[in-house]
């Protein structure tokens, strides 16, 4: 079996390294980026040996483009805290570990519960007689920008002695506002995808708002482009975007340079004009490739995706579905409490354990048992009524 591979499965990881989280040298703290699978420095529980957030990485593997074209859209691999009990006006930190450095947008922390242009997730204080909320924490983003992993922290308020639990047991990431949390393609993690290719949705421009135009002439490997029939006017800073209206392919334009091949930049927003010679003739931000007669969009707002307000931490995983709030996942993600996560590195297509000595021999998993202090929640039944899902070792005292 190959060593590593380019996609969002967890068994895509460098092999030489463990799934166990306590290891410093931990999958968990390998991410996808542009340049291949790396270990991201400044993560103080990783062996990186450099606590500099803004360190170049480390590139275990070398592959070109593996966030924007293997991947494509980040995945959420764990969600971990701190045990313990905790009292009133204290902070609690949820730790959230994607496979790929995301970049965030959010306004400045706060000690309150204020969630104004903020990326937030919300937790329920639960009382320990009944299991019912007395009152939520906004736990807000903190710090991890520009790295794979990313801390949210929240202030208790004051309530009766009980636990912490996502609210209505599902766990959602917020934006509110301005606040974005992007991912190595500059693509919102709470965009609308396409369930079998994983490309974004997004939209045409406003063509009455900008300009328009139709190429004149093909364009082969080059960052100038002839356009006629032009409506509005051309400037730079423009976003340029294929219309699809009428008979043009939505995917007519392709990159030459950053991204060889991909016709992504048809409609991604990332195509700007740079420089403007005539309403007929201009400059774009890096070489590309497209046919004559192609009608083009001009716009500032071109290309902005469809975006959720929230995102549901239990749609992710380390496969894009496998739930990591559920109540058989681990706090350290992974898939390892299944016997595919268990024997991962030396299975074969049915799951067996494969004899190397070239006679064919299989060996079936042994049997395990869940290791209930790694579940990220649990039940508890309330001393009176009730039931809820909890942060598994967490008490509000």
């Amino acid at each position: 079996m190959a060593i590593w591979g380019k996609t969002s499965n967890a068994e895509s990881r460098p092999k030489s390294l463990p799934m166990d989280s306590n290891s410093g040298y931990s999958r968990e703290f390998v991410s996808a980026t542009d340049k291949g699978w790396v270990m991201q420095p400044g993560v103080a529980s990783a062996a990186t040996g450099n606590d500099n957030a803004s360190a170049d990485p480390e590139i275990l593997v070398a592959i070109r483009n593996l966030a924007s074209v293997g991947l494509k859209s980040a995945n959420l691999l764990s969600v971990d805290w701190t045990d313990g009990a905790y009292a009133d006006a204290a902070t609690f930190d949820l730790v959230l570990t994607f496979d790929e450095p995301i970049t965030v947008t959010s306004a400045a922390w706060s000690g309150n519960q204020t969630v104004t242009n903020k990326a937030y997730i919300l937790l329920d204080r639960l009382g320990a007689t009944d299991m019912v909320s007395d009152n939520t924490v906004a736990c807000m983003y903190y710090a991890g920008t520009g790295t794979n992993v990313i801390t949210f922290r929240g202030t208790l308020q004051s309530a009766a002695a009980g636990y912490l639990g996502f609210v209505s047991s599902s766990a959602w990431i917020h934006t509110n506002g301005t606040a974005t949390l992007q991912d190595s393609s500059s693509d919102g993690i709470a965009g609308f995808r396409l369930e079998q290719s994983d490309d974004t949705i997004v939209c045409d421009a406003n063509s009455t708002s900008s300009a328009s135009g139709t190429t004149n002439g093909a364009v082969s490997d080059s960052a100038t482009i002839v356009v006629d029939g032009v409506s509005g006017t051309i400037a730079v800073g423009q976003v340029v975007t294929v219309s699809g209206a009428g008979s043009t392919p939505a995917a007519s334009i392709t990159a030459t340079e950053n991204n060889p091949n991909s016709t992504g930049i048809s409609t991604d927003n990332t195509l700007t004009i740079t420089a403007v010679a005539s309403q007929t003739s201009f400059t774009v931000s890096e070489p590309i490739t497209v046919a004559n007669d192609i009608n083009l969009l001009f716009s500032a707002d071109a290309g902005e995706g469809c975006e959720l307000n929230a995102i549901s931490m239990s749609l992710e995983g380390a496969d894009g579905a496998t739930s990591v709030v559920d109540t058989t996942a681990y706090r350290t993600g992974f898939g390892v409490d299944t016997i595919v996560g268990r024997v991962g590195l030396l299975e074969d297509s049915d799951q067996f354990l494969v004899n190397e000595d070239g006679t064919g021999n299989k060996f079936s998993a042994e049997e395990y048992t869940t290791d209930a202090s790694g579940l990220v929640v649990e039940t508890k039944v309330g001393t009176t009524s009730g039931s809820a899902s909890v942060l598994k070792g967490v008490t509000m005292s």
